[in-house]
């Protein structure tokens, strides 16, 4: 079966129950990417098509190589039931994480296990074609050497920063040049599924996916670096709102009184108090008051601009100035959020990014501003917790998006 080019393969078919039998594969298909193994019962359940024919389809699968056997499940009473999952050169899918400054590169088997050497690149996001070609070059180049057979390669997911719009293919910060959207431009250069997606919205995607207990449904994901993003799941689904921008918390102005301009344009937004940006302003500020803090002799060490990695390694070094800094950062992301509670009533709030590796330093002071701006009842049942999917969790964010919505457009047009 082809999965490179499904609408290729249907124009080939003959009769509506071959169409039939297709469809019905991809949707196993699907079912076992995002499932990682499942029984056949289960599929029977999860998919909506009948046991027999679900069998009859994984025994094709099975015989294509699709899919193979992996043991068996827990036994719910009796026979224990066979477990299925995709083979692992069933097909592939490149992850790219962008940020502002830097992007990662890593191939991904159809089980969600990288299977080449990351790579990481230098770049600076900006709106300029030759910066396109540049990315485009970089990941052509690391395709070629990964050895992988390019039409196993079915689809890359894109995590970036910036106001994106994941549904119209647009980025309206960054990449945007020409008449073409940026999907536009990616498709036509690599002639492969493109999916794009906001970093925030990615992430907390990834964690939901990979990393959480799924009894949760409601899930908000705050993740902080240079920026603030917001990734919100209701009732198990991304949400992205009606034109894809949903979750830009971070530019309203919680803090008018401050003089403090965003770069959005607006006095006080949350981004000019408590981002990874503002941290090292804050930072900058201590250092020039103490140039003999812990502080201040890291920042010497280091070689190029000042992080919020750095503030965040000073504060888990006792530095009391860093530590200081992120307390007020984490009360004023505290203050935010108790907001984000009062209107969303979340069951597991997931802090996560650079500055989030300060834990209790950030914690601690965000459960300090929940007591204080939420109501009691409102917060009872919200859980804070730190981000479980560490340095990868970019990368993952690429791989839950093409994992959401990898065959889609397919299924629903022959639904």
């Amino acid at each position: 079966m082809n999965l490179i080019n499904p609408q290729e393969v249907i124009q080939k078919m003959d009769g509506v129950v071959e169409i039939k039998s297709y469809l019905n594969k991809l949707k196993i298909i699907k079912n076992l990417y995002a499932k990682r193994a499942n029984t056949a019962s289960e599929i029977c359940s999860e998919v909506g098509i009948s046991l027999p024919t679900v069998n009859a389809l994984l025994g094709d699968l099975m015989t294509s190589g699709e899919v193979i056997k992996q043991g068996r499940a827990e036994s719910q009473g009796g026979r224990k039931p066979d477990l299925y999952r995709l083979a692992p050169d069933a097909f592939y899918v490149l992850s790219v994480d962008l940020s502002k400054y830097n992007m990662n590169l890593a191939l991904y088997s159809c089980n969600h296990e990288i299977i080449t050497t990351k790579e990481s690149h230098r770049i600076s996001l900006d709106n300029e074609k030759e910066t396109f070609d540049s990315i485009c070059t970089l990941i052509e180049s690391y395709l070629e050497n990964s050895g992988i057979p390019a039409d196993k390669v079915i689809a890359i997911g894109f995590s970036m920063p910036g106001l994106t719009d994941s549904v119209g293919g647009v980025n309206y910060t960054y990449l945007r040049f020409g008449h073409n959207t940026l999907l536009e431009n990616l498709e036509k250069r690599f002639e492969k599924k493109i999916f794009l997606e906001n970093d925030a919205r990615a992430m907390t995607l990834a964690e939901y996916k990979f990393a959480t207990d799924h009894s949760y449904k409601n899930v908000l994901g705050l993740f902080i670096g240079w920026g603030i993003g917001l990734g919100i799941i209701i009732d198990g689904k991304l949400y992205q709102g009606a034109s894809g921008f949903a979750g830009e918390f971070s530019h309203s102005p919680l803090f008018e009184s401050r003089d403090v301009t965003c770069i959005c344009g607006k006095k006080g937004c949350l981004e000019a108090v408590a981002s990874g940006t503002a941290i090292v302003k804050m930072a900058e500020a201590a250092i020039a008051l103490d140039k003999d803090s812990i502080l201040a002799r890291m920042a010497r060490n280091h070689v190029g601009d000042l992080l919020p990695s750095l503030v965040v390694d000073a504060a888990l070094a006792g530095d009391q100035r860093a530590i200081t800094i992120l307390s007020e950062a984490g009360l004023d992301l505290g203050r935010g959020i108790s907001m984000l509670i009062q209107v969303l009533n979340p069951e597991l709030i997931i802090i996560g990014g650079s500055v989030a590796e300060a834990k209790q330093y950030l914690i601690t002071p965000i459960q300090q501003a929940l007591n204080i701006y939420s109501m009691a009842k409102s917060r009872e049942k919200s859980q804070i917790a730190l981000y479980q999917l560490g340095e990868d969790v970019g990368l993952l964010g690429g791989v839950a998006v093409v994992n959401e919505q990898l065959f889609e457009d397919v299924i629903n047009r022959l639904n």
